[in-house]
């Protein structure tokens, strides 16, 4: 299927007018940027992935018994029907209980439309992502009801010293991910020096909606009663191969201009130094006066191919000011790491080992006579190996000793990919809780098979199914049940050519694909 070319067919101003009459703004979008991009450019390329997921849940619900039918006494007790909670001074103790199986079917379009040579280095952006439901329950999906969104959607400009764009964008940085409707404009220089500034209407990071949505006010008991504007700038600079830092600064203000909801300032680095990497960023929430985040890493390779790295990292959560859970002052924690990994001189076999302690900071909760543990150990132990050059089996342990109770999960797994891109893989996994923490007093085994091939050149099929059961130790059926089957399939697929490969072929003497 080839590129589109100028003067190729033109969309129907009917056809338009009737699916913004639909009220469908997102589907209306995408069709414009089709019709564009296939009629007035000289290139295009539509590129989608069509997801169908097959998802069981037990849902639970709040249910209680006589205090006189538990053992113990306290806030929490056991019973015939396992750990409850009994609140002091009530005559009635507290559990979940699960309620019959049910199961969702969730189905996922997403399609992505790049266009360019409307002029020089001038092209067209769109990622638009429909939502439906083959059946099942649709509360247990996020956002099954949102029928179309537009996650990106903009015009870009580039030359050899600037790049700018307009429209609905979004692009990750050291505050994590930016989305908002509105403009950005990067300026590279010849020392290795590139700003960039960008400003719009804010929308919620990974949602592409804004603060005032509908979607937001679902789940928040309180949210913002206008838009924000972000206003926001980065600064990155590698004066030599060894040498890097960078910043970033933003704030996001209401548009009434009555206050703000963030202002943040991220600073990074990295330096090499006699064979030492050494990696440090920060992250500071102006608002509340708040470190959020503070890591420092210094990594070597030492001798038989064994690279070993420290770390200290401190760590609190951020919250927006339009949210209230900022004010129930999360604390931090200050955690200690180490890592070694070793690999073979053919690269066929590595393991990797690694662990922390961490120490949360005061909560100011809890009794005295029952204080709340405030440290952890986590322990981690992961390899690969290639045993054939078209097999690979895998493992991973995880073990982690603090708050609430101890926890550990694990999983191997074995794939065989063989030529045009097929492969073929089984995993086992287990993971296990204690009460309340995840799955009660026992743990949830299971195991899952996938499989992916071509088609064609251009359409790629891949799915996979697995079955999970809840083997409780000592823990009655009506409690919390997380036995449960999943399965997906995913078909990706494109139409049009690779823009690098369009440059590529212009390009004379260049090796042709």
């Amino acid at each position: 299927m080839g590129a589109g070319r100028g003067g190729g067919g033109k969309c129907s101003s009917t056809a338009v007018a009737t699916v913004m009459t639909n009220g469908v703004r997102a589907a209306a979008l995408l069709w414009l940027v089709i019709c564009v991009a296939s009629a007035e450019a000289q290139g295009f390329r539509i590129a989608g992935s069509s997801l169908g997921n097959y998802v069981e849940l037990r849902p639970v619900a709040p249910d209680s018994i006589a205090d006189s039918l538990t053992t113990g006494s306290g806030l929490v007790r056991q019973s015939a029907v396992g750990i409850v909670s009994c609140p002091e001074g009530q005559t009635r103790c507290y559990f979940y209980r699960s309620l019959d199986r049910t199961h969702t079917v969730p189905l996922t379009q997403d399609v992505e439309v790049t266009g360019w040579g409307f002029g020089e280095g001038v092209s067209i952006y769109a990622h638009i992502r429909a939502h439906a439901n083959a059946g099942g329950t649709e509360e247990l999906w996020t956002r099954e009801n949102d029928r179309f969104n537009a996650l990106a959607a903009y015009v870009e400009v580039e030359r050899d010293r600037w790049t700018a764009r307009a429209g609905r964008q979004w692009f990750t940085s050291q505050l994590g991910v930016n989305n908002f409707d509105g403009v950005s404009l990067a300026l590279r220089s010849t020392r290795r020096l590139t700003v960039e500034g960008y400003a719009g209407s804010s929308l919620i990071q990974g949602l592409s909606e804004p603060p005032t949505s509908s979607e937001l006010a679902a789940a928040d008991v309180l949210p913002p009663d206008v838009r924000g504007i972000v206003l926001g700038g980065t600064v990155r600079w590698r004066p030599a191969p060894t040498f890097a830092v960078g910043a970033e600064y933003q704030r996001v203000i209401r548009s009434d201009r009555a206050g703000f909801y963030s202002d943040r300032l991220a600073i990074d680095g990295v330096f090499i130094a006699r064979g030492i990497s050494f990696i440090a960023d920060a992250q500071a929430d102006f608002a509340t006066h708040a470190l959020n985040e503070l890591r420092i890493r210094a990594s070597r390779p030492l001798w038989y191919r064994i690279e070993t790295g420290v770390e200290a990292v401190h760590s609190t959560p951020f919250f927006p000011l339009w949210t209230i859970w900022g004010v129930f002052s999360p604390v931090g924690f200050n955690e200690a790491r180490a890592d070694a990994r070793w690999r073979s001189e053919d690269g066929n076999l590595s393991i990797a080992l690694g662990g922390g302690y961490r120490r949360y900071q005061n909560t100011h909760t809890g009794v005295g006579f029952l204080p709340l543990r405030d440290d952890g150990w986590t322990a981690i132990t992961s390899g690969t190996w290639r045993f054939r050059p078209a097999w690979e089996t895998w493992g991973t342990y995880r073990r982690d000793i603090g708050f609430g109770a101890s926890n550990s999960e694990g999983d191997v797994g074995i794939r065989w990919s063989g030529v045009n891109r097929v492969s073929l893989g089984a995993t086992g996994s287990v993971i296990q809780g204690i009460y309340e923490f995840r799955v009660a007093s026992g743990y949830v085994a299971g195991g899952s098979v996938d499989a992916a091939f071509p088609l064609t050149s251009e359409i790629r099929l891949a799915a996979q199914a697995g079955v999970y059961r809840q083997i409780a130790a000592n823990t009655p059926s009506t409690t919390m049940n997380w036995s449960q089957r999943r399965a997906f399939i995913r078909l990706d697929w494109s139409v049009g050519s690779d823009p690098g490969m369009s440059a590529l072929r212009s390009v004379p003497g260049a090796r042709k694909p």
